[in-house]
């Protein structure tokens, strides 16, 4: 889950990088309900809120899971649980990521 927001002046996209899970966490992290970032594409300093954040879908834990799932599959070919097993890795992924980022999107700070 990357956290994004558009600067601004030149309406492209930033990203912060952060260890928070909702926009609870993250306002304790900051500790106030706004923060300045710098745009990368123009430098301008923007003071955002917190709920003008939004997450998206981080596709490289999708890709690990599919790593993860081609070398489950190379250890358990003898086994059989290939298609159970091994399919169900990155969908896995996937889900949890979907359902990171609609648990962050869903909740806003007053």
């Amino acid at each position: 889950m990357k956290l994004s927001y558009r600067c601004s002046s030149c309406k492209k996209d930033n990203s912060i990088k952060t260890k928070a899970t909702d926009r609870y966490g993250l306002l304790m992290e900051t500790g106030t309900n706004e923060f300045k970032h710098r745009c990368k594409h123009c430098g301008n300093i923007t003071k955002k809120h917190i709920n003008r954040l939004y997450a998206e879908d981080n596709y490289t834990y999708v890709l690990a899971g599919l790593v993860l799932a081609v070398i489950a599959t190379y250890f358990m070919w003898d086994f059989g649980f290939i298609s159970t097993l091994t399919g169900s890795i990155p969908i896995w992924f996937w889900t949890e990521m979907k359902k990171k980022s609609s648990n962050f999107n869903r909740t806003m700070v007053d």
